[in-house]
């Protein structure tokens, strides 16, 4: 109060003037204006409180759809993950089974190039060949308990493979012949690990129809 009124005594006598005279029409504006909304409010009680429920209702649908649309949202992000993950082993699954082509062709075959070829292949851990690289490691999580369980068949019948490949070409080494014999010992291990990879490709191609 003393701070105003060392303002107003500091104006000049016309300006103190013409404050005063204003100050009963502000004071009786800014009644007026409260007594007007106190009445507002009393006479649109139920009309604030109906706006107030459709504003809550309102709101409510809004998070709802909010939480559908997030939640679809993620299943399809998790659906373009598994998809992506599943491509990528089904890549590791196409060069496998040209390894195992390669192997097979070469133990048979009586051209150098082809069985150097297979015998560096065979060389390598077998663990190297028949497990899955481990720039995949991050895509074992979208797959499928049995799709994993499948994939830990391929070691015992690729080693059995590896056996009999190797003594298939011991025998086309020590044999005079240009031809190799049908070998069926082989062409059982072949086609074991053949199923296998097959048997892999139809659990991925469950798994994926169990997203839509």
């Amino acid at each position: 109060m003393k701070a105003r009124l060392v303002i107003i005594l500091d104006m000049p006598d016309n300006t103190i003037s013409q404050v005063l005279n204003l100050l009963p029409a502000l004071l009786a504006l800014t009644f007026g204006a409260r007594i007007g909304y106190v009445l507002a409010n009393r006479g649109t009680a139920r009309d604030i409180e109906m706006i107030d429920r459709h504003f809550e209702s309102t709101l409510a649908l809004a998070k709802q759809q909010y939480e559908m649309q997030f939640k679809a949202d993620q299943r399809m992000r998790i659906r373009e993950e598994l998809k992506s993950s599943y491509d990528r082993l089904a890549m590791w699954l196409r060069e496998l089974e040209r390894t195992f082509d390669e192997i097979n062709a070469g133990a048979l075959s009586s051209n150098e190039t082809t069985r150097a070829k297979a015998s560096a292949i065979m060389d390598a851990s077998p663990w190297e060949i028949v497990n899955t690289p481990a720039d995949m490691a991050s895509c074992n999580f979208y797959w499928s308990t049995e799709t994993r369980t499948t994939l830990r068949k391929f070691l015992g019948p690729y080693c059995k493979f590896i056996y009999r490949a190797k003594s298939a070409m011991a025998r086309i080494a020590n044999s005079d012949s240009d031809h190799a014999p049908f070998d069926a010992d082989l062409h059982e291990s072949h086609e074991e690990l053949i199923y296998i990879i097959n048997e892999v490709r139809n659990q991925m191609r469950s798994d994926l129809e169990n997203l839509k």
